[in-house]
């Protein structure tokens, strides 16, 4: 079963106005971060191998505990937010804080057709959400195939054929990826975050998610 773990992020007060004034810093925080929301999961997850994990990427650049492959992890952060998807198979997870973005409509072409439609059948005031639900379910499908950017963005779909007759992204049955691309059968599940203007989503070979997130105090401040 695919479990997801969420955290805040936590500015250190003394030198945030440093960190807002330098983008790589404010990212290096909020990677920080979502790898010690990972390490927390990771021990509460399997506390007799605490201390025994080790990340690392794969030659595409996928994440990778060294020495315990059997476990499939996934990270993601945005804003104040991060998150982690841990299974039993590969997995990927994508959160995102829906602000204005530039190009949306550049992107959105590059989607696939069932994609847009579905995105330009949903009320106009809803849209700028909808995009951004969207765009965590792509990129969780590219984060569990290992692939990326590197697969056409209109070489999969993500929204099956309930979704595109009308059922909400958070309350359909975990969905089907529609894809050629990988011989495996992905499958995608939408979360509801109360309280916070994000976006995130799971997708896995695994077709069991957990209904809900789980949420973990940080550590420390990053």
């Amino acid at each position: 079963m695919v479990r997801i773990y969420l955290a805040e992020i936590k500015e250190n007060t003394e030198d945030s106005e440093r960190q807002n004034e330098c983008r790589g810093s404010r990212h290096e925080r909020e990677s920080a971060a979502a790898h010690d929301l990972l390490f927390r999961a990771l021990e509460k997850e399997f506390p007799d191998l605490a201390g025994s994990f080790c990340l690392k990427k794969d030659e595409r650049g996928k994440p990778y505990l060294s020495g315990h492959e059997e476990i499939y992890i996934s990270i993601s952060h945005s804003g104040e937010l991060a998150a982690c998807a841990i299974g039993d198979r590969p997995v990927g997870v994508d959160v995102e804080e829906r602000k204005s973005r530039s190009g949306q409509l550049r992107i959105l072409r590059k989607f696939h057709d069932a994609e847009r439609q579905w995105l330009e059948n949903q009320d106009p005031e809803n849209q700028p959400e909808a995009f951004y639900d969207l765009w965590v379910r792509k990129e969780s499908f590219l984060k569990a195939t290992g692939d990326g950017l590197r697969l056409r963005l209109d070489s999969f779909c993500t929204v099956d054929e309930e979704i595109r007759k009308g059922a909400d992204l958070y309350t359909a049955a975990v969905c089907r990826v529609v894809q050629n691309v990988r011989p495996e059968t992905y499958y995608i599940v939408q979360y509801r975050i109360p309280g916070k203007n994000y976006s995130l989503a799971a997708c896995s070979t695994e077709q069991s998610f957990e209904n809900e997130p789980v949420w973990i105090s940080q550590r420390e401040e990053f």
